[in-house]
């Protein structure tokens, strides 16, 4: 009885094992939260000097509702918001093409990005300049099961 028990429990333990997700097999088959956005150096948003781009900054208000990027296999993409007018922003003939690790998203404005895939995590870094300094806004977005 006791081998039995001890022999459910090994099953049971092995049977549990978390099963490590590569989502840069096809990005279609996930959706990709945000799931941070850091500003550096830190910017000065309402008096006080901030890294925390998602949740601080102007752009709180889309980027801290439920703000995703999804892949579909015609090769299109969209971003979501649940935000405040954030669906008023949209790209008709948004395309993606993944090339390795790369995913060049061309906007259909005849402008195009390139973001980093690496397993399950998306990185994108974004460039600005303000009063004179250089600005990297990384965002992350992870994969999360449709």
């Amino acid at each position: 009885m006791k081998k039995t028990l001890l022999l459910l429990m090994v099953c049971l333990g092995l049977a549990c094992k978390k099963k490590t997700v590569n989502a840069e097999d096809d990005i279609t088959k996930y959706s990709w939260p945000l799931q941070s956005a850091t500003v550096s150096p830190a910017l000065l948003i309402n008096g006080q000097l901030e890294t925390d781009f998602k949740t601080k900054s102007a752009s709180q208000a889309c980027l801290n509702h439920n703000y995703s990027i999804e892949f579909f296999k015609s090769g299109n993409f969209a971003f979501g918001s649940n935000g405040p007018l954030c669906d008023m922003i949209s790209y008709k003939n948004a395309t993606w093409v993944k090339n390795g690790s790369q995913i060049t998203l061309n906007y259909g404005t005849g402008s195009s990005h390139t973001i980093q895939i690496s397993g399950s995590v998306i990185t994108d870094k974004y460039v600005f300049e303000q009063n004179n300094t250089t600005y990297t806004v990384t965002y992350i977005f992870t994969a999360k099961p449709k």
